[in-house]
């Protein structure tokens, strides 16, 4: 059979063409990865407490741990990739509602389970919006624990897909984590400091909880409340307020004059609570990005107030 010289020098040229594109695309590719990388080395996070979007998904590439608070199902179904699946109940006395335990070892293990470490920063999301309020409580234990290193996503999951970033279903597995815990006792309010501030005005308590429950309509709820009302001279501020139709913070300057209208300034020393420290666990982390000093959280909150067997005065007017 006769083979055309001709034919096989075009064949072989059109080959060594295609070889000499992808070559080409390979590179390209390459140097523009690079490039973004060193970009992304170079970049600096300088928001506080809150974060929007880009910057935290720039801090989850570089390496931070990604916590989803938000409940089991949720979370299966889809968040964020490499999020790990973490509750603030575990940290928490389970026959005690929200009251911290005391234990620092078991409070310990329960970071290193999630795979918290010393030097490794925590980023944490819930649903966004008014189901955040379990994003916050997290990030209040952690700060609690001693952790320095942590943020929430602003708009939690639902700000995250409307950046249309992909997520991961399933599972992830955590490392064991090397945390260390290290109480800071001074952003946690007991029941016998919250009793004192209500009775010569030392500290700003603030009720973060609905109307109906601030008016005592909720009285023996589910919730296991023996009675219903407010903390004697607490300001009443409901925690939803502070953001916007899209589950968003507001603007500081507008939370400002609103807390200012309260007479809560940013030099008030403040206690914020609810049923259980958790809508106040968010609230707490918008005090401390507004930059209002020495914000505490008050884990015990009406669940523990109320109890008959406390004695503590109630409001209901």
């Amino acid at each position: 059979m006769f083979v055309n010289d001709n034919d096989n020098h075009a064949k072989l040229s059109k080959v060594a063409r295609q070889a000499l594109a992808l070559l080409l695309i390979l590179l390209f590719m390459g140097t523009f990865t690079a490039a973004c990388g060193e970009a992304e080395e170079d970049r600096e996070v300088t928001a506080k407490v809150f974060l929007e979007v880009d910057d935290f998904e720039y801090l989850r590439r570089q390496g931070a741990l990604v916590l989803d608070a938000r409940g089991a199902d949720a979370y299966t179904d889809g968040h964020v990739p490499g999020a790990i699946n973490a509750s603030w109940r575990a940290f928490v006395y389970p026959d005690k509602n929200g009251i911290v335990r005391d234990e620092v070892e078991d409070l310990q293990a329960a970071a290193r389970e999630i795979g918290v470490n010393n030097d490794q920063i925590v980023l944490i999301y819930g649903d966004g919006g008014v189901n955040d309020s379990a994003a916050g409580r997290m990030f209040w234990t952690l700060e609690y624990l001693g952790h320095d290193k942590v943020y929430l996503l602003d708009g939690g999951i639902e700000a995250y897909k409307r950046k249309r970033l992909p997520t991961q279903a399933g599972t992830n597995t955590p490392k064991q984590g090397d945390f260390t815990v290290s109480l800071r006792p001074e952003i946690r309010a007991t029941m016998a400091e919250v009793k004192e501030a209500s009775e010569n005005g030392t500290l700003k308590i603030i009720d973060s909880r609905d109307d109906k429950e601030w008016l005592a309509e909720l009285l023996k709820d589910p919730r296991g409340n023996e009675q219903g009302g407010h903390i004697p001279e607490a300001i009443h501020y409901h925690w939803e307020d502070v953001m916007n139709e899209n589950g968003v913070l507001r603007p500081k300057d507008e939370l400002r004059a609103e807390f200012e209208s309260l007479g809560i300034t940013e030099d008030s020393l403040t206690i914020a609570y609810c049923q259980s420290g958790v809508r106040s666990g968010y609230l707490y982390a918008v005090l401390k990005w507004m930059d209002y000093k020495e914000a505490k959280n008050y884990d015990g909150s009406w669940w523990e107030w109320s109890q008959v067997e406390n004695g503590m005065p109630i409001a209901n007017e």
